[in-house]
């Protein structure tokens, strides 16, 4: 099943900076005031991204008409019932449904929130440098390196408006590894 690539972009471009931050092995020069730091500083731009993820859903949502709307959801809710879910069929029928001008406002909106969600981590990356000692700096710098080339392949792959919604408004996409909700939080409305 392909990944959501607003996801994939987060997890890629976060999990290794607060793997250097959560373990011991990797980062033992780290003191309680740095760990304090670089927590609040993860949950401040976690809240920034989940304001703007949720500015993103919003304008997609105002984007369809309620027809459209209420066909994406049993769309969405057809896929999750299916004993074999198909989500690249399923968006590629939601895609279908969508007028010209639905799909562009939806790409337009997703384009935005990618341009904003990558600002973000990048200033988060650069406010964390400043919180960590020298040798992690060091790592993360190699870390960043190596994600550029992962990001720029991410960036060229284009997703149509089908499965833009289908990754923005079905609940899969917030899901972590063990099934459970990611960050405690609750699927939007």
């Amino acid at each position: 099943m392909k990944k959501s690539l607003l996801a994939l972009t987060l997890a890629l471009s976060v999990v290794p900076i607060a793997a250097l931050a959560d373990d011991d092995r990797t980062m033992p020069q780290l003191t309680p005031a740095q760990r304090q730091a670089v927590q609040q500083t993860f949950e401040r731009f976690g809240s920034q991204e989940q304001q703007l993820h949720q500015q993103m859903r919003l304008q997609i949502l105002q984007s369809l008409t309620p027809l459209h709307r209420r066909a994406v959801a049993a769309e969405i809710g057809n896929l999750a019932i299916s004993p074999n879910p198909d989500p690249a069929t399923a968006a590629r029928r939601i895609d279908a449904m969508l007028s010209p001008g639905e799909r562009q406002r939806i790409l337009t909106a997703h384009t935005s929130f990618r341009s904003q969600s990558m600002q973000l981590h990048d200033q988060m990356r650069n406010e964390l440098r400043g919180e960590l000692p020298a040798e992690a700096q060091q790592q993360m710098m190699q870390h960043d390196n190596d994600m550029k080339e992962k990001q720029e392949s991410m960036s060229r792959t284009q997703m149509d408006a089908g499965m833009v919604l289908l990754h923005v408004l079905s609940a899969h996409h917030m899901m972590d590894e063990h099934g459970g909700m990611m960050h405690g939080e609750h699927p939007p409305r």
